[in-house]
């Protein structure tokens, strides 16, 4: 179905809104530094429009987090689809989270975890626990292929694997870590990758 032009500028003005919204959330205020007003004032586009198109701030704040979740998963896919091996496939999504996590401030990252964690909004519960269960079948599917390839050793359970890695993850991704871990991604994820290979 062709688009028409009339659509073509509202996708393009939603677009615009919403990296705008992504560029004042990700500040050392977080979604707090998020006014309506502001955003008319940088985009030049009306409240009444942006209203229309999003129908509160919480909404919008609710999709800028579900637009950078949806494209941590949909780079991950990619670097899946590459079919690499085991150790190349971990690198370089290992890589993948933390720069995604360099290119957001902590505060920004605290939301979207407080967003994340939430229960009181169903639809956004269903979106984050979907994100979590796509999540999860990646790297269990990547587990697996770890096994078949001999480079993670079986007694290691996937329950185990997913805490591991989620809290070294974790702790790189901190700004005083990161800075110097950096330069050594590739030592970093080959001492965990021996660390897992069954002995």
């Amino acid at each position: 179905m062709a688009v028409n032009g009339f659509e073509k500028r509202t996708e393009q003005k939603k677009q615009i809104v919403l990296q705008t919204a992504f560029d004042i959330m990700n500040s050392d205020e977080g979604s707090n530094a998020l006014t309506i007003d502001k955003i008319t004032q940088l985009t030049k586009i009306s409240k009444a429009t942006i209203f229309k198109y999003f129908q509160s701030k919480d909404n919008l704040i609710k999709l800028v987090f579900k637009n950078f979740m949806t494209q941590m998963a949909n780079d991950a896919k990619a670097v899946v689809k590459q079919n690499k091996s085991f150790a190349e496939t971990f690198a370089a999504l290992t890589q993948l989270k933390i720069d995604h996590l360099n290119c957001v401030t902590k505060q920004f990252y605290l939301d979207l975890m407080a967003c994340y964690t939430q229960t009181e909004d169903q639809e956004l519960a269903a979106f984050m626990a979907n994100y979590a269960k796509e999540s999860n079948q990646v790297l269990l599917n990547l587990f697996q292929k770890g096994r078949v390839e001999g480079a993670v050793d079986p007694k290691y359970t996937d329950e185990f694997l997913f805490i591991y890695i989620e809290s070294l993850i974790a702790g790189v991704s901190d700004a005083s870590i990161y800075s110097r871990a950096l330069p050594y991604i590739e030592e970093w994820s080959e001492v965990l990758l021996k660390g897992l290979a069954p002995q």
